[in-house]
């Protein structure tokens, strides 16, 4: 995605329109991360995975390849996304959206949220959908957090409806902490919100 021209697609375009969001920036850079701070560290993290109104799609974007100014700083050291433990419900932020995305036409197929640690950039180490509690009939795939000098969130989904459709998420990017970061494309999209936890 071009920083420079940001084109907002369908699905979250329509989201935007229905709850008056269109000030949310999507992107944005992290103060870089000391050593061996992806084994330290520990995140809540709390998504909504939803269906939009767009056409069947074949296939999605790719995750970027790994690149020097993201790696770790030691050659080496790469770590492994570890799950903590499930958030209770009263820790979840995001029932309102949740109901906004239903009252507006969309299909909600999952809301779950959970702490976890990150692994290291470019190790596409991630935690299965059904690791951090989601259970979908047609849902599949895996959530990554990575952190090198950059903290990432992302997610490599795939939904297929009873008659066969399909439709496939595959991004990570940079994510703006305790604020909502919104992943779709026409068809598939994931609201997430990546919050530190306090030690």
């Amino acid at each position: 995605m071009r920083l420079s021209c940001i084109r907002l697609p369908r699905v979250v375009l329509g989201f935007v329109v229905l709850t008056g969001l269109g000030g949310m920036s999507l992107v944005e850079a992290q103060t870089p991360a000391p050593a061996g701070a992806a084994s330290a560290a520990a995140y809540n993290i709390e998504v909504i995975v939803f269906r939009g109104t767009g056409p069947r799609e074949e296939g999605g974007g790719a995750p970027p390849a790994r690149s020097a100014r993201d790696a770790d700083s030691a050659s080496g050291t790469a770590q492994a996304a570890r799950f903590l433990k499930p958030l209770p419900a009263s820790a979840l932020q995001l029932s309102g959206a949740r109901q906004r995305l239903a009252t507006g036409g969309y299909k909600v197929l999952a809301h779950a949220g959970w702490t976890q640690t990150a692994s290291s950039w470019g190790s596409r180490s991630g935690l299965p959908i059904e690791r951090v509690g989601i259970q979908s009939p047609g849902l599949s795939g895996v959530f990554l957090l990575e952190r090198g000098s950059l903290l990432h969130f992302g997610m490599n989904l795939k939904f297929t409806a009873d008659n066969g459709a399909s439709w496939q998420l595959s991004e990570i990017r940079r994510v703006r902490l305790n604020e909502k970061n919104y992943y779709d494309n026409p068809g598939l999209g994931v609201i997430a919100v990546v919050t530190p936890v306090a030690r």
